[in-house]
């Protein structure tokens, strides 16, 4: 389904990623110094921003920044503090074969490695494995998986071959393109973003007896990553590679499960944004379709941009999905 009058689509994809820490200034400290992001100050999250993220009483104030780069408005990280309540981490562990919420941020960069060099030495990250060369199907990248403080993850991706899409400035690191969910089930994954959201799948691949992406890109140890099944889906509002989510099942690999701490005010990936023509109307499509709706519509001044409508849903491994209209 890939019409503007189906989704309502305004702009194709992730419009921005919130990101939700214990300390603010750390967690910007990585990508405005080794990543090349400019942080905007703003002010504090406005009373309708509580509601909409469904905050527990007891928060005091939302602290937030915005994270650019390159000039690109899209593609971008809204970090937030939640200041008064308790907090704890959406996904403690961080092992790629655990599901629930948002597993990772993805970005382009013309050297992954010196980027990589940068967030160890300056910023104490580590990785699943170190930045590894690899080819599966038309993809030609250098990849790593990089794990940073409050649970961000980024898949940072080196593309050796031409992109089919505006990436925007990728060096040391583009805006962020696509966003990785780890799932309990494909096949209910897919037909949440594609029969209740409206969105089409342009990718649907299944990695068997192969190594990567395995052992040194996702952590999963040898020999066991030669013969795991990986069950792997991109989906999109429109069908496109830019600004997409992706879907992935380890089949064989049993891990913990945090659908159910990806709310407010637990700290890590806690929402993905995207712009809509109508959310109002757009929630009445999601809910004819079998849907249900986590919170709103409400209308909230989302700094620096101006008072819009919002509608969220929670996927079926607590994913949420913010949809925004148009500012003003």
């Amino acid at each position: 389904m890939s019409s503007r009058g189906e989704t309502g689509v305004a702009r194709p994809g992730i419009e921005e990623a919130v990101f939700s820490v214990f300390d603010l200034d750390r967690a910007c400290a990585a990508l405005v110094q080794a990543g090349g992001y400019e942080r905007l100050p703003l002010p504090d999250c406005p009373a309708e921003q509580f509601e909409a993220w469904r905050v527990p009483p007891g928060c005091t104030r939302i602290e937030q920044a915005l994270l650019t780069v390159g000039g690109e408005l899209r593609g971008r990280i809204r970090v937030v503090a939640f200041h008064g309540v308790e907090r704890e981490l959406i996904r403690p562990s961080q092992r790629s074969w655990d599901t629930g919420g948002i597993f990772d941020l993805d970005m382009f960069s013309a050297d992954v490695r010196a980027v990589y060099r940068r967030l160890q030495q300056d910023h104490g990250w580590t990785a699943f494995g170190e930045p590894v060369d690899y080819e599966m199907g038309d993809f030609d990248v250098t990849q790593v998986v990089a794990k940073g403080p409050d649970g961000l993850m980024l898949a940072i991706i080196e593309p050796h071959h031409t992109l089919d899409f505006n990436t925007g400035p990728i060096d040391p690191l583009s805006r962020v393109f696509n966003s990785t969910q780890m799932v309990r089930d494909l096949d209910a994954a897919l037909e949440f973003y594609c029969s209740i959201l409206g969105w089409q799948a342009l990718v649907r691949l299944d990695i068997e007896d192969a190594t990567e992406p395995g052992a040194d890109v996702l952590g999963i140890p040898q020999p066991i990553a030669h013969g795991c099944k990986r069950r792997i889906a991109i989906v999109h509002p429109l069908g496109i590679n830019d600004g997409s989510v992706e879907l992935i099942q380890v089949e064989e690999l049993e891990g913990r499960d945090y659908s159910s701490r990806a709310v407010a005010p637990n700290v890590g990936l806690l929402a993905l944004r995207m712009a809509v023509e109508d959310p109002a109307s757009y929630a009445e499509q999601i809910v004819a379709r079998g849907g249900q709706i986590y919170a709103g519509p409400t209308r909230v001044d989302i700094a620096p941009f101006g008072p819009t409508d919002c509608v969220s849903v929670r996927t079926p491994d607590g994913a949420i999905l913010e949809f925004v209209g148009r500012p003003g």
